[in-house]
């Protein structure tokens, strides 16, 4: 009898995606070569089975559009060139979103963005450096991008140690890497970010937990989570502006978010000309374009460097308009909302990771813009927590269907013999 040596079984898609995501998130340490990797990688997912990727493609078409919009506002965009060039981009950037949930589960999803967030750590304790004011910036370009890395992380580092079908080896550096996230939040000095880590740290804690529970405690804690989402809604719309501040003042920065709040009414007045259809996609901040280079002047910040309008409706609405604004939406809040009732469904720490993530970059959306624009980790994972929540309800719903029905039950009464009825007695007088 002759044993056959063991195989190496090498995943293509997976070492594809990883170079793909490592391109994209670690961007700063690539340069002018992370657009250039993400796109070689990309491309060779999708080329690598086509089948699987038209397939991919056809059943969530729909996703596609909002690049789709995007392309069609060089019809009216001031700078039409960029419209196309950058809609094309944003288009590639979705199909690769959507053959990525096609080719990777959730719980490689979630061990691959450990390894290329985890790196990006690494680096930054490693080779690291401070910016203006004594904030640590790792290997990133600014202190922001560091936050956001670190967040994200920190996230995913949760998520990681409290998966019970992980190895322990794995669960060990995920408590790690979570520990390790907290003074790097603080070296970052960003209030934002350690504030809106907290409750997405707990959605994952609480979606773990809910796994041990019956049908009804999960109803219970789920009716007790949107009593409080609620009450805490009615807290910010009342105190939210007096609140900020004092925090904001507190943690040594400036009340009007940097200037922020200018910004705002700004892109309001754009917003107010052309409501509907927007400038034109990336039609606002370009080089020349007069608004544009009065704003980077009053902030101090060279033409042609990376800014926006800090705030995701306000920033997007001004580019493509109200039309463009409500598909994003319908993707963030849509994404969040199947995935809340996926996981759910079906508690487990992948699940978990996405909801926490989406509602982080819900969360962000406030004050910054992380979605959606071309060769975009963030836009990447947005699209793809829609489709994976979505993709997991309707297995769910044909599971239900296929599982034989219980006959009902009949009544108590049915169980139990039926009384002979008396034979008539004969009469006497016949």
């Amino acid at each position: 009898m002759t044993t056959l040596p063991p195989r190496l079984t090498i995943d293509v898609a997976y070492l594809l995606i990883f170079g793909a995501f490592a391109a994209l998130v670690l961007n700063a340490m690539f340069g002018p070569l992370a657009a250039l990797t993400f796109m070689a990688c990309s491309g060779l997912l999708v080329i690598s089975n086509v089948p699987a990727s038209i397939d991919s493609v056809g059943r969530w078409w729909f996703v596609l559009l909002l690049p789709a919009y995007c392309l069609l506002t060089a019809l009216w965009s001031q700078y039409p060139a960029n419209s196309l060039r950058y809609g094309a981009q944003l288009a590639f950037t979705f199909v690769v979103a959507i053959v990525v949930t096609g080719r990777l589960s959730t719980t490689a999803l979630m061990r691959l963005m450990f390894l290329v967030y985890g790196i990006g750590v690494i680096a930054s304790i490693l080779f690291g450096r401070t910016g203006t004011g004594g904030a640590w910036l790792g290997v990133f370009g600014s202190k922001n991008a560091f936050a956001a890395h670190i967040a994200v992380f920190a996230l995913i580092a949760i998520a990681v140690a409290v998966d019970g079908k992980s190895h322990w080896l794995l669960r060990l550096a995920g408590m790690a890497g979570a520990v390790a996230s907290a003074p790097l939040l603080v070296l970052a000095q960003s209030a934002g970010a350690s504030l809106m880590v907290a409750p997405c740290a707990a959605i994952v804690v609480f979606s773990i937990l809910s796994a041990r529970l019956t049908g009804v405690q999960k109803l219970f804690m789920f009716a007790m989570l949107v009593i409080l989402a609620a009450a805490l809604v009615v807290v910010v719309i009342t105190t939210g502006d007096a609140l900020l501040a004092g925090i904001l003042e507190g943690s040594g920065k400036d009340a009007t978010l940097t200037g922020r709040t200018d910004l705002w009414a700004t892109g309001l007045s754009y917003i107010a000309e052309r409501p509907l259809q927007g400038l034109g996609y990336r039609a606002f901040w370009v080089l020349g374009f007069a608004p544009a280079e009065e704003l980077w002047a009053m902030f101090d910040v060279p033409s042609g460097a990376g800014f926006n309008f800090h705030n995701t409706y306000i920033s997007n609405a001004v580019e493509i308009g109200l039309i463009g604004l409500a598909l994003q939406v319908a993707i963030m809040y849509g994404g969040a909302i199947l995935m809340a009732i996926y996981t759910f469904s079906r508690p487990n720490a992948p699940n978990a990771l996405l909801l926490s993530l989406q509602t982080l970059m819900i969360l962000r959306s406030f004050i910054e813009v992380e979605v959606f624009f071309e060769f975009s980790i963030r836009s990447i994972l947005g699209v793809a927590t829609l489709i994976y929540a979505a993709a997991g309800l309707i297995a769910l719903r044909r599971q239900a269907a296929a599982m034989p029905r219980r006959p009902r039950p009949e009544g108590i009464l049915s169980h139990v013999a039926a009384p002979a009825r008396p034979r008539p007695l004969p009469n006497p007088h016949l």
